[in-house]
Protein backbone atom coordinates (compact mmCIF):
# COMPACT_ATOMS: atom_id res chain seq x y z
CA UNK A 1 0.00 0.00 0.00
CA UNK A 2 1.32 3.31 -1.19
CA UNK A 3 1.13 6.77 1.00
CA UNK A 4 -1.52 7.64 -1.15
CA UNK A 5 -3.74 4.68 -0.51
CA UNK A 6 -3.19 5.09 2.95
CA UNK A 7 -3.87 8.83 3.72
CA UNK A 8 -7.45 8.10 1.17
CA UNK A 9 -8.23 5.31 3.55
CA UNK A 10 -7.31 7.75 6.95
CA UNK A 11 -9.47 10.48 5.42
CA UNK A 12 -12.18 8.32 4.75
CA UNK A 13 -11.96 6.63 8.09
CA UNK A 14 -12.09 10.47 9.99
CA UNK A 15 -14.97 11.30 7.61
CA UNK A 16 -17.15 8.39 8.98
CA UNK A 17 -16.92 9.37 12.41
CA UNK A 18 -16.95 12.85 12.01
CA UNK A 19 -20.19 12.74 9.73
CA UNK A 20 -22.00 10.77 12.69
CA UNK A 21 -21.56 13.42 15.20
CA UNK A 22 -22.58 16.13 12.80
CA UNK A 23 -25.93 14.49 12.09
CA UNK A 24 -26.48 13.60 15.46
CA UNK A 25 -25.87 17.57 16.13
CA UNK A 26 -27.95 18.33 13.74
CA UNK A 27 -30.93 15.99 14.87
CA UNK A 28 -30.80 17.16 18.39
CA UNK A 29 -30.77 21.02 17.95
CA UNK A 30 -33.96 20.33 15.35
CA UNK A 31 -35.98 18.20 18.51
CA UNK A 32 -34.58 20.92 20.75
CA UNK A 33 -36.31 23.50 18.90
CA UNK A 34 -39.34 21.60 18.26
CA UNK A 35 -39.85 20.66 21.65
CA UNK A 36 -38.19 23.93 23.71
CA UNK A 37 -36.01 22.14 25.93
CA UNK A 38 -32.63 23.57 24.18
CA UNK A 39 -29.33 21.23 25.59
CA UNK A 40 -31.46 17.82 26.34
CA UNK A 41 -31.39 16.28 22.59
CA UNK A 42 -28.92 18.07 21.89
CA UNK A 43 -26.52 15.71 24.45
CA UNK A 44 -28.12 12.39 23.73
CA UNK A 45 -28.03 12.82 20.08
CA UNK A 46 -24.09 14.55 20.37
CA UNK A 47 -23.74 10.86 22.15
CA UNK A 48 -25.60 8.38 20.31
CA UNK A 49 -23.47 10.41 17.17
CA UNK A 50 -20.82 9.64 18.70
CA UNK A 51 -20.89 6.07 19.60
CA UNK A 52 -22.24 5.38 15.74
CA UNK A 53 -19.61 6.91 14.39
CA UNK A 54 -17.23 4.91 16.34
CA UNK A 55 -18.97 1.31 15.54
CA UNK A 56 -19.11 2.79 11.55
CA UNK A 57 -15.26 3.96 11.93
CA UNK A 58 -14.30 0.21 13.21
CA UNK A 59 -16.32 -1.79 10.72
CA UNK A 60 -14.94 0.64 7.69
CA UNK A 61 -11.05 0.17 9.56
CA UNK A 62 -12.26 -3.88 9.76
CA UNK A 63 -13.36 -4.18 6.01
CA UNK A 64 -10.49 -2.38 4.57
CA UNK A 65 -7.49 -4.22 6.47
Amino acid sequence: MDKKDCLIKSINCGLEFSSCVVVGVFIGIFIDKKINCFPLFLVIFLLLGCVAGYFNMMRYIEKNR
